[in-house]
């Protein structure tokens, strides 16, 4: 009879599998990683890198730093995405660590049908951080549940604060791990590590409240989403499965879910999966849900699954017959990806592609002219990644606020000529460029103004019967100079209100400047137009040079009365 034994976890012939399999992730992911431009929002974290914080408008600066490393030792792609290459490969180390495997042909074949980790572990985003911290904060909890020691306690609260670190999103894991095991608070150590990590936290906290709360008011608050719509909840669990598989996601989450936990940490991880999974579910109802919201996930579900495939033999070998194809179509991606070619017809949008041509057009066409793009923080970085030409993003009410409202491009561009480039509320634009992406409209600006940089921190407001708000606005400023400038020039305030559905915001001036006069704020009274609905979103805005009002306050409620 042939022997089907494993073979040991130590043996040599598992040694030379594992040390094939992480070479290969690493120099295919390197190639990959060289060979493919930049998505959007990578540019976007370029910039970061360029101005090191402590904290910025979207996320924590975890991603800012790697980027910040890489490309001092490496150019171009490549230099931006290495440190995520590595971190990508660590973190299936990490999560085999975590398993244990005794079957390491498994556990590999589960982590190969995974594309995302193949594809998205080459993308300079916080989702790989995220998730390398994620598999490292269960075995420091692991390790802090077995023995209890001070050494471990330290180790432990280091990664909760890297974790925080990398995106929010990982305050999840820690939450659902705690409800997991709530008697672990009663520990005098765990206290110790809850100070210790919220004392490493606590220079992002700070430059949150010296910056107004600018990460809380956008993700808590100020994204504008759509009415609800079926699709929201029917595209967040669709992408889970595709997230997760392509192919066998459903037998992966399945399993995971079907596992029962044999100890603390796996305990943890269940929780996670299922207060995560139920958490942006109940979300999907109220807004648009991102697949990627839940890519912390992937650990505990590589994990909870293989301890349920490897005892069920008759379902693991669907991982096993799914394989051929998921390797297929992780290949057909990486090669499409790139290769050099036009964006399909089909695509909405392709970000990986004709990036240079494009940045080349329109820096041809300014003309040796500072670019500025209106509405857009990822063209205006993936420009200056491109074209190595600094630019800036004019965030105005058809749009949202980004970090471009606090980094120092705008102050310099003042009272400068100027190429205005822009889509999204270009209509009053008078020339245009044909790039290889699009068509942008243009326009030469002589005088650049603009008080991206200027807050306005105001409250709700309550609309009585008369169609009256009692307003008080308080003013305030990243320096001094913008303050100095934006007084001296006088913009009007306008009020910006949201409505329901496609409909444009509402413009609304309010015959009150900014001047000498008003450091200390604005009170006054203000009729509004007549409203049908209850409630509005609203924001406040400065008029510059340019056609439209820029966004200078969070958004705020307004409510009106309705007498029965």
């Amino acid at each position: 009879m042939m022997n089907t034994a494993l073979p040991s976890p130590s043996s040599p012939s598992t040694r030379q599998l594992r040390l094939g399999f992480y070479a290969s992730w690493f120099m295919v992911s390197l190639v990959q990683a060289a060979g493919t431009e930049l998505f959007d929002d990578e540019a976007y974290y370029w910039v970061y890198s360029r101005f090191l914080d402590w904290g910025y408008f979207d996320h924590p600066p975890m991603i800012a730093v790697l980027i910040k490393l890489g490309t001092a030792i490496l150019p171009g792609e490549l230099g931006l995405r290495f440190f995520i290459v590595l971190m990508g490969t660590a973190t299936i180390a990490l999560i085999e660590y975590l398993t244990q495997p005794k079957d390491i042909r498994l556990f590999f074949a589960i982590v190969l049908n995974m594309a995302v980790l193949q594809i998205g572990g080459i993308i300079a985003v916080p989702d790989i951080p995220l998730l390398f911290f994620t598999a490292l904060f269960f075995i420091a909890y692991q390790a802090f549940e077995q023995k209890n020691t001070l050494i471990h306690a330290l180790f432990l609260a280091i990664v909760i604060a890297l974790l925080l670190y990398s995106k929010y999103h990982g305050i999840l894991i820690i939450f659902f791990t705690i409800l997991s095991n709530p008697s672990i608070l009663i520990r005098w150590k765990s206290l110790l590590v809850i100070l210790i990590a919220v004392g490493l936290f606590m220079p992002h906290v700070i430059w949150q409240i010296l910056h107004g709360l600018p990460s809380i008011n956008y993700h808590l608050f100020e994204r504008l989403s759509p009415p609800y719509k079926p699709s929201f909840t029917a595209d967040y669990l669709l992408g889970q499965l595709l997230l997760t598989g392509p192919l066998v996601g459903w037998l992966i989450i399945w399993t995971a879910l079907k596992n029962r936990y044999a100890n603390a940490t796996e305990k943890a991880m269940y929780w996670s999966l299922i207060g995560t999974y139920m958490l942006f579910f109940l979300s999907s109802f109220r807004s648009r849900t991102e697949a990627n919201w839940t890519i912390l996930l992937m650990a505990p579900l590589i994990v909870l699954s293989y301890q349920y495939l490897s005892q069920n033999k008759n379902k693991a070998r669907w991982i096993y017959r799914l394989l051929p194809y998921s390797i297929a179509l992780v290949i057909l991606v990486r090669v499409y990806m790139i290769l050099d070619i036009q964006a399909l017809p089909f695509m909405p949008k392709d970000e990986f592609h004709q990036n240079k041509e494009w940045a080349a057009a329109i820096k041809k066409k300014a003309n040796g002219l500072p670019v500025v793009f209106t509405n857009s923080y990822q063209r205006a970085s993936k420009y200056w990644f491109y074209a190595g030409d600094t630019s800036f993003s004019l965030n105005t009410h058809r749009y949202r606020r980004s970090n471009y409202n606090f980094w120092p491009m705008e102050e310099q561009l003042q009272e400068r000529r100027v190429m205005v480039f822009g889509s999204m509320g270009a209509a009053a634009m008078k020339d245009s460029v044909q790039t290889s992406r699009m068509q942008l409209a243009a326009e030469t600006t002589n005088d650049f103004v603009s008080y991206g940089a200027v807050q306005l921190d105001g409250g709700d407001l309550n609309m009585d019967e008369e169609g009256f708000v009692s307003v008080v606005l308080k003013l305030t400023y990243g320096n001094r100079q913008i303050m100095e400038r934006s007084m001296a020039k006088h913009p009007e305030i306008f009020l910006i209100i949201y409505r329901s559905g496609k409909q444009d915001p509402m413009l609304l001036p309010t015959g009150r400047n900014i001047g000498h006069d008003s450091e200390y704020g604005h009170n006054f009274r203000l009729h509004l137009p007549p409203l049908e609905e209850k409630k509005y979103t609203i924001r406040w805005g400065l008029k510059g040079s340019f056609s439209e009002p820029t966004i200078n306050s969070r958004t705020y409620a307004l409510k009106r009365s309705i007498t029965e």
